[in-house]
């Protein structure tokens, strides 16, 4: 029992030395969109982005990422989903988190990961006409959000993005009708006049 102790003591303050030395990575997130034009009833994509996912340590494995997306206006936007990168198992309901991915064995630094690298593309539908900021900041405290590597500790996700969201247009049958009618009407309250 006493070398049980021993044992689970060591590997204990080894743990705490090794992340006590690892350096936070400096990677940067963006969220990217491929049309600029967003009008009302419009359901579009974001992608996030990690740029240099293994700043810290290229020798390093991501295993999973997690992450929420919030709005600064309430209203404007509805989140409806995510597509997660492929080469991840998609999480996102079992963790209940718009976005979660999890691999394993963990996915390492290479040519197409080393520079960026797409986590998740996240669909939102704009519901009203206005300016909004999507943004996504990790809660490290709950377990399954940040990035979470092999050989250091969870790294935050944080990233937004605004938007600005236009009113449809009225099309032009649409504006002819309209006009027709006001004629129209004026036509018979002449006649009745």
């Amino acid at each position: 029992m006493q070398n049980l102790l021993r044992i689970l003591a060591l590997c204990g303050a080894s743990l705490l030395l090794t992340t006590a030395h690892c350096q936070a990575a400096t990677l940067s997130f963006s969220l990217e969109t491929a049309g600029n034009s967003i009008r009302v009833g419009d359901v579009f994509a974001i992608d996030l982005v990690a740029h240099d996912l293994f700043a810290a340590d290229s020798s390093d494995e991501l295993l999973a990422f997690g992450l929420n997306a919030a709005s600064s206006i309430s209203g404007l936007v509805e989140f409806q989903g995510s597509t997660i990168n492929p080469l991840f198992s998609d999480d996102s309901l079992l963790v209940n988190l718009h976005a979660a991915g999890s691999a394993f064995p963990g996915i390492g630094s290479n040519p197409s990961t080393a520079s960026t690298f797409n986590l998740a593309t996240l669909h939102f539908k704009a519901l009203a006409a206005g300016q909004v900021t999507l943004a996504i900041a990790s809660d490290l405290s709950d377990f399954n959000q940040g990035l979470i590597f092999l050989n250091q500790g969870p790294v935050g996700i944080n990233a937004s993005r605004s938007f600005d969201i236009t009113a449809v247009p009225l099309p032009g049958a649409l504006v002819m009708f309209v006009s027709g009618l006001v004629v129209s009407f004026g036509g018979i309250r002449r006649r009745l006049g």
